[in-house]
């Protein structure tokens, strides 16, 4: 009886350790996310290049610790809010924050923040501050893809032509990665949803963006 009791005990906590050992490679083997629920780890340094709908995207990310990371973005900008009927070239700079705030087995969530600037060559011109935030449940289907959703709540003030006006609208959809290597990783990511504008009247916007990122 003593035997058949450790044997099931073994059985049990057998799978939850192979769990942990797989979850433990896959985060500390030198991969990392940028769409998912993941940070990039402690020292970790990569670069990025965004290509799709709203903006072409260039992006430096350094991992500041096990939990967070800071970069910067800058922005090639052909419209505005993600909105297709305001086609207008522009330019943005922007500082993503971002923290995995819970970590199990297989499942992430992240939280980030993006501060920045836009500015559009309209006549007169369009600049605004932008402040947008958001929260990634990310899934970790194996060594290799990464799939998450996001929920995203873009923000713009934008303070000029007067008088000022404030964009805001919830944006959700899904994102992919996929780990050539340990350092090349190549991606694909979407939101979708509505802007309202503080001036009145609401439109639609998307992102549509395929990534390119090399861990340096």
């Amino acid at each position: 009886m003593r035997k058949m009791l450790f044997l099931i005990a073994l059985a049990a906590v057998f799978p939850f350790q192979a769990n942990a050992q797989t979850r433990s490679s896959t985060v500390g083997d030198g991969r990392y996310s940028l769409l998912g629920g993941e940070v990039l780890g402690k020292g970790v340094n990569a670069v990025s290049g965004e290509f799709g709908w709203p903006s072409i995207t260039f992006g430096y990310t350094h991992g500041m610790g096990q939990n967070w990371d800071i970069g910067g973005k800058f922005d090639l900008l052909y419209g505005v809010e993600g909105v297709t009927s305001q086609t207008h070239f522009g330019l943005g700079f922007r500082v993503p924050l971002r923290a995995t705030v819970l970590r199990s087995d297989r499942i992430s969530v992240l939280v980030h923040i993006d501060p920045g600037l836009k500015v559009f060559t309209t006549s007169p011109a369009l600049f605004g501050f932008s402040f947008p935030v958001g929260v990634v449940l990310g899934y970790a289907a194996n060594r290799e893809v990464n799939v998450s959703f996001g929920v995203d709540l873009p923000m713009t003030l934008y303070v000029t032509p007067s008088p000022v006006n404030f964009l805001v609208g919830p944006w959700f959809g899904p994102a992919v990665e996929y780990h050539v290597d340990q350092r090349l990783l190549v991606g694909f990511n979407t939101r979708f949803g509505p802007i309202f504008a503080s001036g009145g009247g609401n439109d639609f916007g998307f992102l549509m963006q395929l990534l390119l990122a090399y861990r340096m």
